[in-house]
């Protein structure tokens, strides 16, 4: 299943200019499909069973000038 998720998603890696953006993306879409909560990032973090450290990754992802969400929509 996530290697159906992962090739779904292969469509918005023009998007990225990194590959690790790319895949913290994919896990995200994933967190949204998969929670069955949605309080943040905290959500992604339990459903997919992350550790604190990948927290911060996420925030980071959110913030990062890697990706633009104009291109995500266009």
């Amino acid at each position: 299943m996530i290697s159906y998720f992962f090739n779904a998603l292969s469509f918005f890696r023009p998007v990225f200019s990194r590959n690790s953006s790319r895949l913290i993306f994919c896990m995200v879409i994933i967190g949204f499909i998969g929670a069955n909560e949605m309080i943040g990032i905290t959500s992604f973090c339990r459903f997919q069973e992350l550790n604190a450290d990948f927290y911060h990754t996420l925030l980071h992802f959110f913030r990062s000038e890697a990706w633009s969400a104009a291109m995500l929509v266009s």
